[in-house]
């Protein structure tokens, strides 16, 4: 064994021993939220196709590949078409389109958030924005989760102010407050956010944003969620797209986003915001409404509950039971979440039926019970309970 699988064999055994073990688990034959995993059929209350449309979309395409940087000659007319539909569905004056969210935002941020500027940052921002954000080598204030930069002054000569936020928070399914960004944008600060999990689920097939009338500095919408198709954008002003294409390094030193990719980005945008999209948000809400009533909460902000147990072994034991009766949550534990936060992070879908989601609480109660854990619904941990540590930042 040579010197780096040998440590390598040492730390995945410390993951095991503190529960953290990470295996994709192998999906087959999936048809919606119905599937086999690990020769069981199961129905999956944990993925981000929040409209339905992941097995819907197809497209044709004449070509597989961009065949270069879109800077050398990558640059084709279906990137340019796309981004200008983008940019009118987010109403912004440009957007620029990556392969990913992930990659989207450890390039735009160091782009645009300069070293002298200051960017609070959400305590449980996903972990793209803080990559992001550490690449950059911004003075990051890491911001109490949902807290706004009101109290924070203005920097001197040109730096800016920024806050860096989700919309809906991806592991907590709660909000960010739209009234404390008005009053941001108001300061002429700057507001970049990622609308990934928003995006698609308003009228229209906007985002929680657009349907609030707000324009932030940048914002961030992915594909590969409502969409069910794949990639990323970033929609801002034509002078900061122009910025964005010369300068972020995941656009600059990437091939092209694939042609084969685009023709499905437009067939689903077309669905998205017609009544097709229409019906089946009406469907989501529905059923996170549902949902939500069935586990004793009051509302649903999100398609997304995080069901907080806490202990990692505990966790996954919760997950593997409920397996056994056909049903995939997945267990989300540190580093995706803070120490101590461990949890099933149950996300909706149109496809799922009001009687399916009635026989999942019937199941999760019993298994719940027969492991002593109590049914808790809670957002916005950013630490142990009990702990002072700061949130994953």
């Amino acid at each position: 064994m040579t010197a780096i699988d040998r440590r390598i064999a040492a730390d995945l055994a410390r993951l095991a021993h503190a529960g953290l073990t990470r295996r994709p688990p192998a999906i087959h034959e999936r048809r919606g939220v119905r599937y086999r995993l690990e020769d069981r059929n199961v129905i999956g209350l944990c993925s981000n196709d929040y409209l339905g449309l992941a097995d819907e979309i197809h497209a044709s395409s004449p070509r597989a590949g961009a065949g270069a940087s879109r800077l050398v000659n990558g640059d084709l007319d279906e990137h340019r078409d796309v981004e200008r539909v983008l940019a009118e569905l987010v109403g912004t004056e440009d957007a620029v389109l990556f392969p990913s969210g992930y990659q989207l935002n450890v390039g735009v941020l160091p782009a645009l958030v300069r070293h002298d500027d200051i960017a609070c940052s959400d305590a449980l921002n996903h972990a793209s924005l803080i990559d992001g954000l550490r690449l950059g080598r911004a003075n990051v204030d890491v911001l109490a989760h949902r807290e706004a930069p009101d109290a924070r002054p203005m920097p001197g000569g040109d730096a800016i102010l920024w806050w860096i936020t989700e919309s809906i928070f991806s592991m907590d399914g709660d909000l960010a407050d739209l009234d404390a960004m008005r009053r941001h944008l108001a300061r002429d600060a700057a507001l970049y956010v990622d609308e990934a999990h928003a995006l698609g689920l308003y009228d229209g097939g906007r985002g929680r944003l657009a349907q609030h009338g707000i324009t932030p500095t940048a914002i961030v919408g992915t594909l590969g969620k409502a969409y069910g198709v794949a990639g990323a954008f970033v929609g801002a002003t034509a002078a900061a797209c122009e910025w964005i294409r010369s300068r972020a390094r995941s656009f600059v030193f990437s091939t092209g986003t694939s042609p084969a990719v685009i023709a499905p980005i437009v067939a689903a945008i077309e669905r998205v915001r017609g009544s097709d999209g229409d019906s089946r948000r009406a469907r989501l809400w529905h059923a996170a409404r549902h949902l939500a009533h069935r586990l004793g909460l009051d509302d649903a902000p999100s398609p997304i509950i995080p069901i907080v147990i806490g202990d990692n072994d505990t966790t996954i034991a919760v997950a593997a039971a409920l397996l056994e009766r056909g049903w995939h949550v997945q267990p989300i534990r540190p580093p995706t979440v803070p120490a101590g936060t461990s949890r099933l992070r149950v996300t909706l879908s149109a496809d799922h039926e009001p009687a399916m989601l009635d026989a999942f609480v019937d199941d999760l109660r019993r298994v719940l019970d027969a492991a002593r854990v109590p049914l808790v619904v809670e957002r916005g941990l950013a630490t142990s309970p009990g702990s002072s540590v700061g949130g994953v930042q």
